[in-house]
């Protein structure tokens, strides 16, 4: 049967191998390669479109202001005239160039009369687009004269030293008392923007309605007649162009005057995805077979392992904590055998937190019993029933008998955990004690959630922190109120002890804190300690005692316990 066992589970190895390793390595590899195409196919388009956008704001905010700024000059009546005025002509030049000089990009102006004269412009030399004689026009020339209320955008080229230019010409017809006066232009260069304009990796192209050229970062995207090519025409995003396939987006201002096209190139990237594909399925199928001798081998190796745990485990069934693992297999198997001894080790220390539990019981009530009724507690309390027994014998006969009931209580070592309903009523004859002490000067108050009664609690829980409270709090305040509740909490039984004295210094409660967070005290303070030590110790570090205290404001002590009843 144990043979039977054995080959059954080398085969649930070989299998769990295959099932729970090599299709989930596949699924993931799959998954990692389409969600990396995922992202990169919309970094693209989001690159692309965020360019075009970047290109589509600065375009039309440029563009629009010579437009409005060329509509304002045709439009002012003082101006041509003031263009014929030697004395004024300089007023107009600088109007001029500041304009044109607001944007960093250079710009050329113009004015020429209804004779096609030059009156001013930003160089001496008079644009080709512009023909010699008056009579004859042609472009932007014949389009202004043909609609003169009308502002005229016109993509145009020069050549100059064997270079070409493009650029975007705006024009306007100066018109007075309905009649052509003259012109107005401006001329933005197309490799001006190139310049702020371009990328190493997405492109732009920039044309005028009829699909003349204003700007492109890269040449070979038009035709001979230097329009743009008819793939960039094409509804879809991704177009074809010498062989290359790019990721396209575009867009129009200035009432689709001028349109804008940026474009990425994707085909090679492509190709790197599909051969990065046809890699990682060798490497699956490589995988495959690996696995199948890995699989094989490991079977063998962990079975023998599982032997030596499964007999280790035995000797602690019969209370052997001496036997340990030494498993050097580098992988889980190792880190099952360290938690085994982790886990005796941990056996071992609990056993010795229970000898130091009962050990700090007792300790701790030795102590809280030397820290309560210490000599100057029974000095004054003796001394204050000596004085009572002569002014008001009934008051000092109620004092001896809660001295005498509180004293019973603490050395009755029959008690050791006590319902919480028991411990406040025997916590109650020291409260009178310091009562008929304080006299007016004292108050208290408590309070009980109904099914509190019955929890178990240990005993002179309450004792140490009410004289802490009634020691430390009166300070130089004539009286005191001492409030104390019990409540449920979740699934905890919280106690608080709230006195209205005069509080703590900082540096004091954060004393106490930092004990309250220590193995062992080495202070004087006794009772706090004690208390917060003793519940530790039984129920585990998830339970103890906070404290919080601000000076003027009190004093607010906090003990967390689980819930536990007897009987229960």
């Amino acid at each position: 049967m144990k043979e039977q066992g054995r080959k059954y589970f080398k085969e649930d190895i070989r299998r769990t191998f295959l099932i729970y390793a090599l299709i989930p390595i596949s699924m993931i590899t799959l998954i990692t390669y389409c969600s990396a195409f995922f992202i990169w196919n919309r970094m693209i388009i989001s690159q692309t479109r965020d360019k075009n956008r970047r290109m589509q704001q600065k375009l039309e905010q440029v563009v629009t202001s010579f437009m409005k700024k060329t509509v304002e000059f045709a439009e002012d009546a003082d101006f041509y005239e003031k263009l014929q005025q030697p004395r004024q002509k300089s007023a107009i030049y600088q109007k001029l160039y500041t304009f044109s000089n607001s944007i960093e990009e250079q710009v050329d102006f113009y004015i020429f009369d209804e004779k096609l004269e030059m009156l001013a412009g930003s160089t001496k030399e008079i644009p080709n687009f512009i023909p010699k004689d008056s009579h004859i026009s042609w472009g932007i020339t014949k389009r202004m004269k043909d609609n003169p209320t009308d502002i005229i955008l016109e993509c145009n080229k020069t050549y100059k030293d064997n270079l070409q230019r493009t650029k975007l010409l705006i024009g306007h017809t100066i018109l007075q008392d309905n009649q052509i006066k003259g012109y107005i232009l401006f001329i933005l260069y197309g490799d001006e923007f190139i310049k702020t304009s371009g990328s190493p990796t997405t492109q732009i192209l920039v044309t005028d309605q009829y699909d003349n050229l204003f700007l492109a970062t890269t040449p070979g995207f038009s035709n001979t007649l230097d329009k743009i090519k008819g793939e960039f025409k094409e509804e879809d995003n991704y177009v074809t162009i010498d062989g290359d396939k790019y990721y396209k987006e575009k867009s129009s201002i200035v009432e689709g005057k001028l349109r804008i096209y940026t474009f990425t190139s994707v085909g090679r990237l492509m190709k790197v995805f599909i051969w990065a594909g046809l890699f990682f399925i060798l490497v699956i199928l490589t995988l495959s077979i690996a696995m199948l001798v890995i699989a094989e081998k490991i079977a063998k190796e962990k079975t023998h392992i599982i032997d030596r745990m499964v007999d280790a485990f035995k000797e602690v069934q019969e209370g052997n904590l001496d036997v340990t693992l030494d498993i050097k297999s580098y992988d889980e198997f190792e880190i099952i055998g360290e938690s085994y001894n982790l886990m005796l080790a941990s056996i071992k220390n609990l056993l010795l937190i229970n000898e130091e539990r009962v050990r700090q019981t007792i300790l701790s009530e030795i102590k809280q019993l030397e820290s309560q009724f210490n000599p100057h507690f029974l000095f004054n309390t003796l001394e204050h029933i000596r004085y009572m027994a002569k002014l008001d014998p009934h008051a000092a006969s109620k004092m001896i008998v809660s001295l005498s009931t509180l004293l019973r209580y603490s050395i009755n070592n029959n008690l050791s955990d006590v319902t919480i309903a028991e411990d406040l009523e025997y916590t109650k004859s020291y409260l009178h004690i310091q009562q008929y002490r304080f006299s007016e000067r004292f108050h208290y108050t408590t309070y009980m959630e109904r099914g509190t009664e019955e929890c178990i609690v240990p005993k002179l829980i309450l004792q140490p922190i009410i004289e802490n409270a009634i020691k430390y709090g009166f300070g130089d305040k004539e009286d005191l109120t001492v409030r104390i509740k019990v409540s449920f909490l979740a699934d905890d039984l919280v106690i608080v002890i709230y006195d209205d004295g005069v509080g703590m210094q900082q540096e004091i409660l954060e004393e106490l804190q930092h004990l309250l967070k220590q193995g062992n005290n080495t202070s004087n303070h006794i009772g706090l300690y004690n208390v917060h030590r003793r519940i530790q110790l039984m129920y585990g570090e998830a339970y103890g005692v906070e404290l919080k205290s601000e000076i003027g404001e009190g004093t607010v002590v906090k003990i967390i316990l689980p819930i536990n009843k007897r009987g229960k």
